[in-house]
């Protein structure tokens, strides 16, 4: 559904559906040509459907030293990168916005936070810091496209990563995850779905064509109430699908005051 030659649909890519049957009646169609755009985004599976590769990041981190030494225990949720098992999710956004799970144990002890986004060749592409706020749950951070930067080049993976910093002096003791994220060109099948699509449906409909940063944002976008029990069960059984269950309950917060930066 993507302009992405490597990519493969078979059952495997489905996943593990609770809805198997659908999932075959869903191949068998494409089989035979009927369009993703003729199929009710009610008969899909709810599932995200990943890419079928890879890259390496840490989903999560723990501090162990410094400010962070007494905040990991047996059972408590670590600071998140709110991304697939396989550290790489796809965008359709030139400026796409990235979300960050901070417990409180950790937002507490946080003098600030910094994302950083490099290209593949690990040139510093922007830059940005603030102050948490002692706000703990889900951070929603956006590229703005008024901070000097080119936007996201199709096919061209980025890498992104957050840290809290425990002390500016100590960039050492700073508690860090990060990820990968490539903006993707949409076949025209793909662009004519999303704009028939009800925004109640599209959350689904990038989930399952694997565009997670669109899956994620469509579902907390301004003008969508975050309280209304459809969205909440959308959310979670999102996150659910990506292992992410241990923070499913969590909401997004409001995002931060950001003092942005981007290189000269």
């Amino acid at each position: 559904m993507i302009h992405l030659p490597s990519k493969r649909l078979s059952l495997s890519a489905v996943g593990q559906s609770a809805c198997k049957p659908l999932a075959q009646a869903l191949l068998a169609a494409i089989a035979l040509g009927i369009t993703l755009g003729s199929v009710p985004i009610t008969a899909l599976a709810q599932d995200y459907v990943p890419p079928n590769r890879g890259l390496p990041g840490r989903r999560e981190g723990g501090g162990t030293r410094g400010c962070w030494t007494s905040t990991v225990s047996g059972g408590q949720n670590r600071l998140t990168a709110i991304v697939p098992a396989q550290n790489l999710g796809y965008t359709l956004s030139e400026y796409p916005t990235f979300f960050v799970y901070v417990p409180a144990a950790y937002a507490e002890k946080a003098a600030a936070a910094e994302l950083i986004l490099t290209d593949d060749q690990d040139t510093e592409i922007y830059r940005t810091s603030f102050s948490t706020g002692n706000q703990s749950g889900i951070l929603r951070i956006s590229l703005p496209a008024e901070a000097n930067m080119a936007p996201l080049e199709i096919g061209r993976d980025y890498h992104w990563s957050f840290a809290l910093v425990c002390d500016p002096n100590d960039p050492s003791g700073n508690l860090v995850v990060d990820s990968w994220i490539q903006r993707v060109q949409p076949s025209a099948e793909l662009a004519a779905a999303i704009a028939t699509t009800s925004p109640a449906d599209l959350p689904a409909l990038y989930a399952r064509s694997g565009i997670w940063y669109e899956a994620i944002a469509s579902l907390t976008d301004p003008y969508r109430q975050p309280t209304d029990g459809a969205i909440v069960t959308q959310w979670q059984n999102l996150l659910n699908s990506v292992g992410l269950s241990n923070i499913a309950a969590e909401l997004p917060i409001a995002p931060p005051n950001l003092s942005q930066r981007s290189p000269q």
